[in-house]
């Protein structure tokens, strides 16, 4: 082969490289995003957090989620689905991480990178890239801390919980029942309501018919916290009530006074890393095993900001 037929032979493989990296380059990244529900504006702000960064680095995202928080065993199917259409890497918020062990095994042995947003797994299971979220013990810290400084010693509360067995709600009121029983608040009940407005209402009205004199409610999330809400006046009572989330109808009840705060996660950003973190995973990088995506007490005086933000990015 003479000297000429090997330099066209070379720029031809060379073409065929280049063509094919191209190729390669120009398909959109797979990615998997199973959330704990996706009908509560948190999670929606969590996915739209997923959304905005997938439309800015070209990944087609697979998102998805139950109806509600406790439909455990729905969600687990769902992570199954996704890892049948063979994602790059999974985004995952356990509803209860303890059942969730088997199916991220199954990740695993899919050589699927696996980020974690929101609610970690158990201390034994370290088979994740890592996890994007709140300190929810510091959360509830800071929402009891608020609260307590509403109230006086010998006060009683109402804690609303969320589902047994739910880390991120538990941790957020075990925070906060420790600051107000050291500021020597009186806890008259720690009741599960399940993250959910109905139940958290249904909860509130059994325990003021039993303490009426109850002072005040640290909510595990903002739907509980309207559900307490509801109670409270519907029995003409005028207490101070702190969740967490800072839902968009928790931010409008704080303006018109009618609840006095919020603990705001950053759950947009959770959904924004939890994508840029899976493409460093996919792509070989580094990354940090905990990741803080931080939290801040909201009231009159911060509400509308947070407003302002939330139709910013609804846009």
């Amino acid at each position: 082969m003479t000297f000429r037929k090997v330099m066209a032979v070379c720029a031809a493989a060379a073409f065929a490289v280049v063509a094919n990296a191209s190729m390669a380059s120009a398909e959109n990244v797979k990615i998997a995003v199973v959330l704990k529900t996706l009908s509560s504006q948190y999670w929606k702000i969590v996915a739209a957090g997923a959304q905005d960064a997938a439309k800015k680095n070209n990944v087609d995202l697979i998102l998805l989620g139950p109806p509600t928080e406790d439909a455990i065993e729905q969600q687990i199917n769902m992570v199954q689905d996704a890892l049948s259409q063979k994602p790059a890497a999974l985004i995952f918020s356990p509803s209860q991480p303890d059942t969730a062990v088997n199916v991220l095994l199954k990740a695993k042995a899919q050589h699927v990178p696996v980020i974690l947003v929101d609610t970690g797994m158990p201390a034994s299971f370290t088979d994740y890239v890592s996890f994007i979220g709140t300190d929810n013990v510091a959360a509830g810290k800071a929402g009891g801390e608020a609260l307590a400084k509403l109230l006086k010693k010998g006060d009683k509360v109402l804690l609303l919980d969320g589902a047994p067995g739910n880390p991120s709600m538990n941790d957020r009121v075990n925070g906060a029942e420790a600051v107000l029983k050291d500021a020597g608040i009186v806890i008259a009940s720690r009741q599960p309501a399940y993250s959910d407005r109905e139940k958290a209402y249904t909860a509130t009205q059994n325990v003021l018919q039993s303490t009426p004199d109850v002072a005040g409610v640290f909510a595990g999330n903002d739907e509980e916290a309207l559900g307490a809400l509801r109670a409270l006046q519907q029995s003409h009572k005028n207490v101070p009530i702190i969740g967490v989330d800072a839902n968009t109808d928790n931010l409008r009840a704080i303006l018109a006074g009618d609840l006095y705060g919020s603990i705001a996660q950053g759950n947009f950003e959770m959904g924004r890393l939890g994508v840029v973190k899976a493409l460093d995973a996919i792509a070989g990088t580094a990354v940090e095993k905990r990741i803080d995506s931080g939290a801040s007490l909201i009231t009159k005086d911060n509400a509308q900001n947070v407003l302002n933000f939330r139709d910013k990015i609804s846009k």
